[in-house]
Parts: structure tokens; C-alpha cells; sequence
């Protein structure tokens, strides 16, 4: 078992998760109150490692859904979901902010993101103005203050992705003192700005913390932080409505589309800010094979050097992860399959040539006429299971299959006989981190749960609809939403027997900050400064550990588009590409396919099978939770959300 920082196990600090965290008053009776917890170097060191326990989610036995009886710490199943990359479908409680027509300020996410941020804030804030009465050494106290600034830091960086303006405190205050409003997005940024060079000129921040003080901030996190920072500062706070009127087939992704930086001068403050972190001893992660990319995802393999910062995951419960309830399958230990693919993103992955797919490409190859003329149920007919004529047993299966693609599209394009083997070769010779990412069609996969196939491995299983046998080998991979048809993750997720000791008893550290994030920015700052051969250099690095082909410097719009492909399929399931679209103004473009209403898919690309997604021009930036409002009127709020 792992020692996560050990002190955080017995619950040592107190964080409370109010908005402003009235942390000098009160303190439950099991655990040590603010006023005494910088007293001595031991409760200082116990005080810090509390810092971090808000990431934790606390509620995990009680499921993985976007609402607040259920999550707890960092909310990356709903951050995940709201990405181009993933849909998230629960059945009984969608993404709100996407389900909703109208934008309601009372949202769980919004409040939860709040609540999350300023927590961390204000624990921080009194951690910084307390150490000094610890009697620690100089070493010792500096570390922790730059850790404690650090975190702030982050923070703020968070709730200003999502807010573009917050308020600022740099100070302990109770919740009676949390009167102020929104600061400018600039202030903000200017607040992280200062606390993370505050962090890079202490000489007692380590450069990193790959071999001592595993986990907690470094040097080389603070310099990647702050040029994170400056990309967005580049994009300017008012900078971020898209040209979706430049769009004239929403079904492709236009790379001209989206914003210009406002000040491009702070790419420079960037890419100078990159170019230390590898200095600082951290690296692109690569082990030689030909599934470098998802073998980092492991916990053999976590702590590398392209390990910046992460949340560390352990077995013992309360410090578990329940990624797998939320991104397995009820074949991979009984997951829910409610963080899964989209298809739209599925479809984006490049063949292995570099060139993009295209489903009307693939049905000329196959032979297939007239694709371009079915509708996208009547597509449904070439992604069904074998047999289905010749089987009696699937003859409810058969019946299915046609109440959606029709008898007579059916009856035209089936084979009862090779349908499997002809759709298997739209998702072969494609990006190798397509089938590493992700369970797709007629692949078949080797996976366990509990009481299945006598409690042994089941063999050679694969995802076929209309699903028919469940639980033995090479039968049918299970989701749990069965009447339909849809991808499945496989990164993250844990397959075979052994591996786990339940669902939510998973211990792979979780990266907030990993090289190939660094990498991929700085190849987009030097795309933004016209670096193009130097910035087609950085994003090669990451093709080639992912077995595809080089790119050649090109246009401007040629490289965004480049850098943007490399950023969506290596950062799935890691909450980071909600940030990214709407910093490129893209997020209309991808997640809603430049439509007012889109939604989940299934494989053929049906999107009302799921909730509905509706786009408003207000979606992003949020306004501030309601409750917030309510308690402090100075606060602004946005136009067209509801309140």
C-alpha cells in the first residue's frame, strides 16, 4: 500500500466546504482547530499535508454521478463530461449545464467548482499567515510556504478558467468578512502570476519532487503552472467569441475557427516558462513499446519524470479512486459506463497515414453505395452483430436491429456473414491511441467481474449489438446501458482479475500537470510567435511515442489544427478538454458539432439516444452559483442565466 502524505489518513486539518470556509471559529471534535494547528513543527507538517486532502472524494461508496449526494474533491467526472472527448450519460441525472436550455445558476457543478476552489483558497491563505508561529527551521518553512502558494495558485487558476474574474483573498477571513466582488480575469491571473514566481525565486522549492516529497509541488510544476497561465492571458479576457459564423459544414472540424490572441506578447512569457520545466528534470514519458501512451496510465508507471502533479490515489478507502465505477463496464468489475466516449470524438481519430477518417471514405473502399445518402439510424445496419438471419436464438436481436435501421435498408446492406469483419476495418489502421483509449466494435478484450464465468477471467469477449450473451467467454462485452450501442474507455480501467480489490478501490495517481501538457502548449505558443518547424518538432515527440507519422511545418491555421488533434486524444479522461476549447473558442465547433441542439451518440452517430445538449451563447464563462449571490449582492452576475 502506498503512504499518501500519512497524516491525511487520520483527518488532521480541518477544510471546510463553505464558500468562504469559516475556519477560525469552529472545528469538529476530531480534529485539530486552526488556531492550534501551526503551534509545533509536527502539527505544521500535519496542517500541510490536510492542504491537499480537499482533492479527495469522500463520498465515493455512494457512486460516481454529477450531483452533490455523490461526489466530493475534484470534480473531474463532470469536467470530463462537459469535453469534446466524452459523454456522460447517467440515467437518472445528466450534465445540467448541457441538458438544460436555459443556464441555471444554481447548478450542482458550478456550486461544487466554488465551494472546491475556495476551500482550497482560504486553507492556504491561513496556512501562509500561520507558519511563522510553527518554530520550524528556514528550510522547512519556506518549502511549506511555497507549497501553500503553490496550491492557491492552482486555484485561482481553476476558478478562473471557469469564471474569467473571482474574487480575491489573500488572507484569512471568516465568512462574514467574503463581501467582495469579482476581480477583473487579469487581477486573477496577476494573483497565480505572483505566487507561482514567488514559488520559482525561493531557492528552498526544490526543482522537483520525483524522488523526495513525492507528489507536492516543485520548481519545475510552478514554472509549467505559470506558462499555463500565460496561454491564457494571451487569449485576453474578452477574447473568447468564436467565428462560429466562418463555419459552413458544421460536421467538420474548421481549424480557421476560433479566437486570436489578444496578446500574443504573453506566448513569449510561455514558452520561456516551458522551456525550464524539463531543466527542472521532468520529460516526455516514453518506455520504448508500442503502447508507451497508455502504459503510462498504470500505477507500475506513474511516477516518472512525466509526472508533474497528481493526486495520489491509495487502496484504503477515503483515498481510493472510483474512476473504474465511473469509466468501466459491468465486464471490468462492474462499472457503470457513465464517463464514455463520444462518437464524434471516436470518428476524429486519424488513420495511421496522418490523413483524417472519413466514414463516406470507408464505405467507397468497402463498396458500400449510397452511405452518404442514409440517415444516420439507417447507418445503424453495418455495425450490427453477425448471425442474425442464420441464428434463431437472436431473433428478438435481429428484431431490434430493424425497429432502427428499417427492413429494407436491412434487408439491402446486411451480411450475415462478414458484417462484424467489414466494420472492424474502420476502426483498424487508424492512430494506435484509438484502440489503446478505447473499446471499440468487434475487438476482442479479455476482462473480469466478480461471479461471472465461474470467478475466472472471461475470454476473448467483444462489443457486439444487439447484445445478446452476457458472462461467459466470448460472449458479448457488457456496458450498462444495454440497448444501445456505445464505446467504452479503455484507459484508466482496470481488465482482468487481480488488479483491483473493487470498482471503487482503484489507486493510479491522477495528473494534474504531466509533461506532454507542458509539451503541447509550448508547441502552441510557438505556433501563436510563427515557430511553426519548432513547434511541429514538439508535437512530433508525442506522434512518434504514439507510433504515427511526423507533421510538416505548414500555414498558421495548418498547426493549430495539428497541436489541437495532439492535445484531444492524448488528454481523454484527464478533465482537460473543457479548458481547452473554450481557450481556442472551440467548444461549440466540437462539442455541440456547430449545432444549437446535439447530444449523445451511438456508434453510428444517432444523437437522441441520450439527453439532449442544448447551446446557449452564455454557456462559458459561468456565472457565479446563486447562493453566492444571494449571500453577497456585490457580486455580478451574467447575462441569461437563471436565477
Amino acid at each position: 500500500m502506498k503512504r499518501i502524505f500519512d497524516i491525511i489518513i487520520s483527518g488532521a486539518v480541518l477544510l471546510s466546504a463553505v464558500s468562504c470556509a469559516d475556519m477560525l471559529n469552529t472545528a469538529p471534535s476530531d480534529q485539530i482547530s486552526s488556531g492550534n494547528m501551526w503551534s509545533s513543527p509536527e502539527l505544521a507538517a500535519k496542517g500541510m499535508n490536510g492542504l491537499y486532502e480537499t482533492f479527495f472524494n469522500r463520498k465515493q461508496n455512494k457512486g460516481t454521478q454529477v450531483r452533490s449526494e455523490n461526489l466530493d474533491g475534484l470534480n473531474k467526472y463532470g469536467i470530463e463530461g462537459l469535453g469534446f472527448c466524452t459523454d456522460y450519460y447517467a440515467n437518472n441525472y445528466p450534465i445540467y449545464l448541457l441538458y438544460n436550455e436555459t443556464k441555471r445558476a444554481n447548478d450542482w457543478q458550478i456550486n461544487h467548482e466554488w465551494q472546491f476552489v475556495y476551500t482550497i483558497i482560504h486553507a492556504t491563505n491561513d496556512a501562509i499567515a500561520n507558519l511563522g508561529k510553527a518554530g520550524l527551521d528556514e528550510a522547512t518553512y519556506q518549502r511549506y510556504i511555497c507549497e501553500a502558494k503553490f496550491l492557491r495558485a492552482w486555484a485561482y487558476y481553476r476558478a478562473n478558467m471557469f469564471w474569467q474574474g473571482v474574487p480575491i483573498y489573500l488572507e484569512p477571513v471568516s465568512n462574514e468578512q467574503c463581501t467582495r466582488s469579482q476581480s477583473s480575469a487579469e487581477d486573477v491571473w496577476n494573483v497565480v502570476i505572483t505566487d507561482l514566481t514567488d514559488c520559482i525565486n525561493n531557492q528552498y522549492m526544490p526543482d522537483n519532487t520525483l524522488t523526495e516529497n513525492y507528489g507536492r509541488p516543485s520548481k519545475g510544476a510552478a514554472y509549467a503552472l505559470r506558462g499555463m497561465a500565460y496561454m491564457w492571458m494571451a487569449r485576453g479576457s474578452q477574447g473568447y467569441t468564436a467565428r462560429w459564423s466562418d463555419i459552413d459544414d458544421p460536421g467538420i472540424i474548421d481549424p480557421s475557427v476560433g479566437v486570436e490572441p489578444l496578446h500574443p506578447e504573453y506566448f513569449d512569457n510561455a514558452i520561456a516558462d516551458f522551456a525550464k520545466v524539463s531543466e527542472c528534470g521532468y520529460d516526455l514519458w516514453d518506455d520504448g513499446t508500442s503502447e508507451s501512451y497508455i502504459n503510462f496510465f498504470t500505477a507500475a508507471n506513474e511516477k516518472d519524470n512525466e509526472m508533474i502533479f497528481s493526486i495520489q490515489y491509495d487502496e484504503a478507502a477515503g483515498f481510493a479512486d472510483n474512476i473504474q465505477q465511473a469509466v468501466g463496464s459491468r465486464d471490468t468489475y462492474g462499472g457503470w459506463s457513465e464517463v464514455k466516449p463520444s462518437a464524434d470524438f471516436v470518428d476524429y481519430y486519424q488513420n495511421i497515414d496522418g490523413t483524417p477518417f472519413s466514414w463516406s471514405e470507408w464505405a467507397e473502399e468497402q463498396g458500400i453505395e449510397g452511405w452518404d445518402g442514409l440517415t444516420e439510424k439507417q447507418r445503424a445496419v453495418f455495425f450490427c452483430r453477425d448471425g442474425l438471419n442464420s441464428n434463431s436464438s437472436l431473433a428478438s436481436q435481429k428484431t431490434q436491429a430493424i425497429g432502427v435501421c428499417g427492413q429494407d435498408i436491412f434487408d439491402r446492406y446486411y451480411l450475415d456473414e462478414g458484417n462484424e469483419d467489414r466494420i472492424r476495418t474502420a476502426y483498424d489502421n487508424r492512430d494506435p491511441r484509438l484502440k489503446q483509449t478505447i473499446v471499440t466494435p468487434y475487438e476482442p478484450v479479455d476482462c473480469y467481474t466478480q461471479n461471472y464465468n465461474n470467478d475466472e477471467n472471461m475470454i476473448g469477449k467483444e462489443l457486439r449489438w444487439p447484445l445478446y450473451q452476457q458472462g461467459t467467454n466470448y460472449g458479448d462485452f457488457w456496458l450498462d446501458k444495454r440497448t444501445s450501442a456505445y464505446y467504452n474507455y479503455r484507459k484508466y480501467v482496470r481488465f482482468l482479475k487481480g488488479e483491483l480489490i473493487d470498482r471503487q478501490r482503484c489507486y493510479t495517481d491522477f495528473p494534474l500537470i504531466r509533461y506532454t501538457d507542458v509539451q503541447l502548449q509550448w508547441a502552441e505558443a510557438l505556433i501563436e510567435r510563427d515557430q511553426f518547424q519548432e513547434a511541429a518538432n514538439k508535437i512530433n515527440d508525442v506522434r512518434r511515442r504514439a507510433g504515427m507519422p511526423d507533421i510538416q511545418a505548414g500555414s498558421k491555421e495548418q498547426m493549430r489544427e495539428a497541436v489541437r488533434y495532439e492535445r484531444r486524444v492524448e488528454f481523454p479522461v484527464e478533465a482537460v478538454n473543457f479548458f481547452d476549447e473554450n481557450r481556442w473558442g472551440t467548444y461549440r465547433q466540437t462539442k455541440f458539432q456547430n449545432q444549437d441542439i446535439h447530444g449523445g451518440q451511438n456508434w453510428w452517430g444517432d444523437n437522441t439516444v441520450e439527453y439532449a445538449w442544448y447551446w446557449q451563447d452564455n454557456l462559458w464563462p459561468w456565472s457565479i452559483p446563486m447562493a453566492e449571490h444571494q449571500r453577497n449582492p456585490e457580486m455580478r452576475t451574467s447575462p441569461g442565466w437563471i436565477y
